[in-house]
Order: structure tokens, then C-alpha cells, then sequence
């Protein structure tokens, strides 16, 4: 009986110290190979690029609540080492990256917005407002119709405001295209927003009005001056006629002595 009790506490021993020293075997053999599996998995990984938030979310140790001027950018990159020049030629594509984006996004949200505030969305917003006199309401058809035109006229009121923002922002770029056409504009400011008050004429039709007047009041000063010239060329004839040109026609004379007075009054002149 106690022998049996010996062996099996020794089996039982022997049993514990085989799980033991196979634990032991088991975590001396994994724990190299899982240091090397981690080694292997940091340098597979790939280091992300530095981007925008980064450098936001980056001490940088100097004031960031004001833009620092009087900067040499040249020099400045010029003097970095080559990896902060790297880093700075990463941050430069991120930059130019986002603000792409930015731009294309932009011009997405304003074709839209045009198309949305167009002329043609009014229109079709309008007609689905128009509702005939005899529309049955207990028509499941007529009922849909009136919900339609009811919902289209809530709509349009709600895009009235951005319609006539946008046509003043339209208009505003209209008037500076004009001005950009038209470097004499300038000129006539006072007399344009006499005409706009006064008449309600646009600054288009005012300037091509004054531009009217002043080249008709150019084009009568030139005739004026023609048909001056012209009625004093019309006198210096007159005056070949009678013999007070410089050169004038040649005479007949009924005798030499008529010749020679007429001369001789000629040399007293």
C-alpha cells in the first residue's frame, strides 16, 4: 500500500515536472521567434507620410498665433538637412493635394448651386405650381398633383434669397468685366450715376450714351470746322478773282498805263 502511494506520487511528480519542462521548453523556443515575428512586422509595415495634421498637431516651440514675416524661404530650405527638406517636399504635395480637392469640391458645390438657382429650375418649379380650376382633390392623381405644386412653391420660396444673391454676385462681376473693357469709365462716374438715378439706366447703357453724345458733339466740331475751311477757301477764291491772291490771274489790260498803275498799287501792298 505504500508503495503504491510512493509511485504514484512520483508518477504524479514526474508528470508535473514534464508539463513544467514543457512549458518551459514551449516558452523558451516562442519567446525568440515571437521577438523576431515583431521585428519582422515593424519593418514590413510602411511609414505613413507626414500630412498637413500632423505638423498641426506637432509642437513646434515657436509662436503659431501670428504669421511670422520676413522670411528667406530660399535659404531657409536651402539650409535644412536633406531629410527636412524631404519632409517638407511631402508636407508641400499634401498641401497642394488638399487644396485641390478643395477646389474641385468647390466648383462641384457651385455648378451645382447655378444649375440649382438657374432659370430653368424656376421655370420648372413655376409649372409645377400652375394648378387647374377643376383639380379634384378626392383624385388620387389631383391630390398627388396639388401636394406636388404645394411642395415646389415652398421650395422656390426657400431659393428666392440665394436667386437674388447669386444675380447680384453676377451682376457685381458683370459691371467689373465692363470696367475692365472700358478703362475711360472712370470719366464719366459722375455723369453715369446721374443717369442711373434719374432714368434707372443701366451702367452699360449710360456709358454708351455719353460715349454717344460726346463723339456726336466731336463729329458736329469737325464738320463745323470743315465747313469753315471750306468757306474760307470759298473767300480766298474770291479774292484770286479780284486780284488780292498772292497769285493771281493773269490780267488784260485795255492799255500799258492801266498795266503799270495796277502794278505799281500791287508794290504798295
Amino acid at each position: 500500500m505504500s508503495n503504491e502511494t510512493t509511485t504514484n506520487s512520483a508518477t504524479v511528480s514526474t508528470g508535473a515536472e514534464g508539463v513544467s519542462g514543457t512549458e518551459q521548453v514551449s516558452k523558451g523556443v516562442s519567446t525568440p521567434t515571437n521577438k523576431a515575428a515583431a521585428s519582422e512586422t515593424q519593418q514590413a509595415a510602411p511609414q505613413r507620410a507626414p500630412s498637413l495634421n500632423d505638423l498641426l498637431d506637432t509642437h513646434l516651440g515657436v509662436d503659431s498665433s501670428q504669421n511670422h514675416k520676413g522670411l528667406d524661404y530660399s535659404s531657409i530650405i536651402q539650409g535644412l538637412p536633406e531629410d527636412a527638406r524631404k519632409l517638407v517636399s511631402n508636407l508641400r504635395n499634401d498641401y497642394r493635394k488638399k487644396t485641390t480637392e478643395i477646389s474641385q469640391r468647390r466648383k462641384q458645390l457651385e455648378e451645382r448651386e447655378k444649375h440649382l438657382l438657374s432659370s430653368h429650375t424656376e421655370d420648372h418649379l413655376r409649372q409645377a405650381m400652375e394648378l387647374p380650376e377643376d383639380l379634384d382633390l378626392y383624385d388620387p392623381e389631383g391630390l398627388k398633383r396639388y401636394i406636388n405644386a404645394k411642395a415646389a412653391e415652398q421650395v422656390n420660396t426657400l431659393l428666392e434669397p440665394a436667386r437674388k444673391e447669386m444675380a447680384k454676385d453676377q451682376r457685381v462681376e458683370q459691371v467689373k468685366r465692363f470696367s475692365t473693357e472700358h478703362p475711360d469709365l472712370p470719366k464719366y462716374k459722375e455723369e453715369i450715376s446721374k443717369l442711373i438715378k434719374e432714368k434707372n439706366m443701366s451702367i452699360e447703357d449710360a456709358y454708351y450714351m455719353l460715349k454717344g453724345k460726346e463723339h456726336k458733339a466731336a463729329l458736329e466740331a469737325k464738320n463745323s470746322e470743315i465747313e469753315q475751311y471750306k468757306r474760307a477757301t470759298r473767300d480766298a477764291g474770291l479774292k484770286v478773282v479780284v486780284g488780292h491772291s498772292t497769285q493771281p490771274a493773269k490780267r488784260k489790260f485795255s492799255s500799258a498805263y492801266d498795266a503799270y498803275r495796277w502794278h505799281k498799287d500791287q508794290g504798295r501792298k
